[in-house]
């Protein structure tokens, strides 16, 4: 038995985008959602750091979630949120990523 998608092609191609963007063809991370107050689902920070503690090497423990933006895909008939970038810190350290490239941020670096 074979199943065919009702959905466009279209928007097969940006989920799958989507989907491209959110793994690293090296390594496989899951994304975790939960169902936020809007009725969207919403990546978790748990979710977030273990993405950059992924791609970046560093601990989840270590990680300071501060600012970040989300990009959103529908599936299903539900919206998914995820983070798109971020801007954390590591040990008062501030860093920034778009998951395509990590760079040191000293605008969030911890004041003494």
């Amino acid at each position: 038995m074979t199943t065919k998608s009702h959905q466009p092609e279209f928007v097969a191609e940006i989920i799958g985008k989507t989907l491209d963007h959110l793994t690293d063809d090296r390594k496989r991370v899951a994304v975790n959602f939960e169902l936020a107050g809007n009725g969207c689902m919403e990546e978790t920070h748990v979710s977030l750091k273990r993405r950059i503690a992924a791609m970046w090497g560093f601990q989840t423990s270590g990680i300071e979630l501060l600012e970040a933006s989300t990009t959103w895909f529908e599936l299903g008939g539900m919206q998914f949120n995820v983070y798109s970038s971020v801007q954390f810190s590591v040990n008062g350290k501030g860093w920034s990523t778009d998951f395509k490239t990590v760079a040191r941020d000293t605008a969030y670096d911890e004041k003494e």
